[in-house]
């Protein structure tokens, strides 16, 4: 087989996976720092400014716990998953989602700046917002949840083809190496699931996320709630009627900062859960904590090149496309006794870069990542979320807006199960956050403990090779 010549120009300098993790995170840290120092400074010099220092606190720690709704987890955990089933490494999913929820609350903030006015006023504009921002919320996750399901469907399906070629090649008297059965090709997916009526009608809604830049448009949607606006507009308000000894109140520009903490807040925690979701469905794929990695392009520029797409099964067809190694020759590797399909050479694209472009032993370890029993749990754990907070949102919505709804909630007798049914709604409706933190610790347990396992059993059976040798 015949390598692909590559050109004489110097292989270029880029971000790792793990680097431009460290690059957002980092960023976000800096931006954290700069609306501090810059509060500081606003805030801090003189006495009669100092109380509003506690008020940036408060707005910054509602941006910190905001991020831990329940909502925003299942939104940016379900996007995540779904565009490295479309054959993407997004590490940007959190930070553009955050970025158009606190595009609501700086705009809030920044024409109370101008007039405090609008504070009075927003009332009549909340509870129309609040219907759009709650309708949209629990529209999304349900369409994320279906996408995820759609994914974990075609993982299925393609774990059972892969057995049923392993048992067809060992019936033919195939012969495997340590246990694996090796199949040159992957089975063809005949596409028949786009052919359903239900992928004629929603495929164009499911895959409207699929760049990671997308989830500012939702995000900007989750935030016509209101909810947050409001709060940290109450803020504003509350430092602009502060005054000092000599009746002067602070410059109402300077209060804008207020949304700024909220926001860097807010995208510090989403960004991180967006890396976690990541590192969990695709594994550590770089084996390596380099920053950085030189890549070089095939000088021939008719070879061809990988590029991303929406279709099912676009990094099957990728596989053809990519440059191979004598060691990895576009095979799937069954381990039987690990249960875990693994292939070798397929196109996984990072955040909008080729997967023609990248190494081909990552590109390998995320294809196997995705399709292996964790990455399967994980997704799984996503779609009931998805679902289920998507159900908790719209009864809460049919709660606040349904007259008998909220006379049987608020009964002084109590308004017997139809009323104890719509108190529990909104009361899962109220602890979003600690359902979003619950949501974040299993994740985190669920992964932890599964490596961790791994990790004694190897450890026990590396144990037993040395006593029998």
């Amino acid at each position: 087989m015949t390598t692909p010549r590559r050109s004489g120009k110097p292989a270029r300098l880029r971000l790792t996976l793990f680097g431009r993790s460290v690059l957002l995170l980092t960023a976000e840290l800096l931006a954290n720092a700069v609306c501090w120092a810059v509060s500081a400074v606003l805030f801090g010099r003189r006495p009669e400014t100092r109380p509003v220092l506690s008020l940036a606190l408060l707005a910054w720690t509602i941006g910190l716990r905001h991020a831990l709704d329940a909502d925003h987890i299942s939104a940016i955990d379900n996007a995540t998953r779904s565009l490295i089933g479309m054959g993407q490494l997004p590490v940007t999913c959190g930070l553009f989602f955050s970025l158009g929820h606190s595009t609501i609350v700086v705009a809030v903030n920044v024409a109370i700046a101008i007039s405090t006015d609008v504070y009075d006023r927003m009332q009549r504009v909340g509870e129309v917002g609040g219907i759009v921002g709650s309708a949209v919320s629990a529209s999304f996750l349900f369409v994320v949840g279906l996408a995820n399901s759609i994914i974990l469907y075609r993982i299925l399906r393609k774990r059972h083809q892969i057995r049923r070629l392993r048992a067809e090649r060992a019936a033919q008297g195939a012969e495997g190496h340590g246990g694996d059965a090796v199949l040159d090709e992957e089975p063809e997916d005949d596409g028949s699931h786009q052919n359903t009526l239900m992928m004629k009608l929603l495929g164009p809604v499911v895959t409207f996320v699929d760049r990671p830049w997308k989830m500012y448009p939702v995000g900007v949607l989750f935030g016509f709630g209101f909810d947050t606006a409001s709060s940290i507009a109450l803020l504003a308000v509350s430092a602009i009627a502060k005054r000092g000894p000599d009746g002067q109140q602070i410059n109402p520009a300077d209060i804008v900062v207020l949304p700024l903490l909220f926001t860097v807040g807010m995208t510090l925690i989403d960004s991180l859960d967006s890396v976690i979701m990541l590192y969990s469905y695709a594994g550590f794929p770089e084996r390596s904590f380099a920053l950085f990695e030189r890549r070089s392009a095939p000088s021939d520029p008719t070879l061809p090149h990988t590029a991303l797409s929406n279709k099912p099964d676009a990094d099957d067809a990728a596989v053809q496309e990519l440059p191979r190694e004598p060691a990895a020759q576009t095979a799937l590797v069954v381990d039987s006794k690990a249960g875990d399909e693994k292939t070798a050479t397929v196109g996984v694209a990072a955040d909008g870069v080729d997967g023609a472009d990248m190494p081909q032993r990552r590109a390998m370890r995320v294809k196997r990542n995705t399709m292996s029993n964790l990455s399967i749990l994980l997704t799984i754990m996503s779609i009931l979320v998805a679902f289920s907070i998507s159900l908790i949102t719209t009864m809460g919505l049919i709660g606040d807006n349904c007259t008998p709804c909220q006379s049987a909630a608020n009964a002084p007798d109590g308004g017997g199960l139809a009323g104890r049914w719509w108190r529990g709604w909104a009361k899962a409706n109220d602890n979003s956050g600690y359902i979003g933190a619950a949501i974040v610790g299993t994740f985190v347990l669920v992964v932890s403990s599964w490596y961790g396992l791994r990790f004694l059993h190897g450890k026990r059976q590396a144990q037993k090779n040395r006593a029998q040798q």
